[in-house]
């Protein structure tokens, strides 16, 4: 924690980091300060663990593959912020929109080829349905 004036209390130790990340300008990897940086980083990083959590969590449901989007797109934009990539290509709207459009079609077609065979069945979802209640 801070005191007030951007300092760090005597109890915390000073591992280094901040002056690592922090550039000749005094941006901490493209943020205003250290404290900025790690609420963004950190609000990023909790949304990933949730959609990863919610992704183990779905084992042997249908809705699975669809929760890999969030997950990459998290994942992407972590990577954004740890490389100080913000202000690049690479952060912009467009771009991100591909990124979503490749995900979900290469996660759709990855789904036909693995589950063709379950797809194209009527009973489908009356199996699980009875796997499920054998549990």
């Amino acid at each position: 924690t801070t005191s007030g004036q951007e300092k760090v209390n005597s109890w915390v130790p000073d591992l280094g980091i901040k002056e690592l990340l922090t550039d000749s300008e005094g941006y901490v990897l493209g943020f205003s300060s250290y404290r900025v940086f790690l609420y963004t980083l950190f609000i990023h990083l909790a949304i990933h663990i949730a959609f990863v959590g919610w992704w183990f969590d779905a084992r042997k449901k249908k809705y699975r593959p669809a929760l890999l989007v969030p997950v990459i797109l998290t994942f992407y934009q972590i990577g954004i912020i740890l490389t100080n990539s913000r202000s690049t290509r690479f952060n912009e709207p467009n771009v991100k929109f591909f990124v979503l459009l490749i995900i979900a079609i290469l996660l759709g077609i990855n789904y036909y080829f693995n589950y063709k065979k379950e797809v194209q069945s009527p009973n489908h979802f009356q199996d699980d349905e009875q796997e499920d209640e054998s549990l």
